[in-house]
């Protein structure tokens, strides 16, 4: 039923799984905000890192920081993409 609701409001549903894996979606994991296609998604779920992401989140302030004040949404989808390479 959430699937469909999902659908029905025009996005795409994934069942990531259970949610004893919910972190694998939190923030600065490689799926978070890094705007993925549904068939990007799973590859992303599956390289999260509780380690190095916690790493990457912790480091967030500095990088919103770096970026400009005009910058735009895809930046910052930039910034969280580059941050996993």
């Amino acid at each position: 039923m959430a699937m469909s609701l999902v659908d029905g409001t025009g996005f795409d549903p994934y069942d990531a799984g259970i949610l004893a894996d919910s972190w694998r979606q939190q923030p600065n994991s490689p799926a978070y905000c890094t705007e993925l296609t549904l068939d990007e998604l799973p590859a992303a779920l599956a390289a999260a890192d509780r380690v190095k992401d916690a790493a990457i989140r912790d480091s967030l302030p500095e990088h919103l920081a770096a970026l400009p004040a005009t910058a735009a949404v895809d930046d910052v989808v930039e910034m969280n993409r580059a941050a996993h390479r």
